[in-house]
Order: structure tokens, then sequence, then C-alpha cells
């Protein structure tokens, strides 16, 4: 039975070394396959177009409509701030002449 026992360490050792010498050739394959990889990798980055100029233009023209449409809307609130402004002295303005319309109407003898 211990020669038995023996020998079926032996068997698992031998197989856990076959394992790990198969383990390795693998490794040394893929590695050896790694220069061609590179060179192809190579070839297929050099023979890749680069951007066309027409995509540069596209940004250039969509951050033009970008800033555009800031000064725009920069305007558009200029624009209301200045309305409100006016609606205000007009308001004040109209306030002004009704109470003015008052006084008179209530007949007072003394000037402003």
């Amino acid at each position: 039975m211990s020669r038995r026992a023996a020998l079926s360490k032996e068997d698992l050792e031998l197989h856990e070394l076959r394992q790990s010498q198969q383990a390795l050739l693998a490794l040394e394959r893929e590695c050896a396959d790694l220069p061609r990889k590179l060179a192809l990798e190579m070839r297929e980055r050099e023979s890749t177009m680069p951007p066309l100029a027409e995509i540069a233009d596209r940004k250039r023209r969509r951050e033009h409509e970008e800033t555009v449409s800031r000064g725009e809307a920069k305007n558009i609130l200029r624009d209301q701030h200045r309305s409100l402004m006016l609606l205000f002295l007009l308001l004040t303005a109209t306030g002004a002449l009704v109470w003015w319309g008052l006084k008179l109407m209530q007949g007072t003898d003394q000037p402003w």
C-alpha cells in the first residue's frame, strides 16, 4: 500500500509538472506571436487615414454657432433688462400723472 501511495503521489507531482510545462509552452507561443501582432498593428495605424479637414471645419463651425448662441442670449437678456427698466419708468410716470390728476381734482389752492 505504501508503494501504491508513493506511486500516486509521484503521479500527482508528474501531472502538476506537465501542467506547468504546458502553461509555460503556451506562454512562450504567445510571446513568440507578440512581435507579429505589434507589426500588424503598426501597419494598420500607418494605413489608417488621418481625420479629414472637413471634420475640423465642422468642429470650428459648431464652436462658432455655440459662441454666437451665447452672444445672442446675452443680447436677449440685455434687451429684457432694458424693457423692464422702461416698464418701471412708465409705471412710475403713470402713477405720478394719476397722483397729479387727483390733486387737481381736489382743488387745492396751493401750486406745487
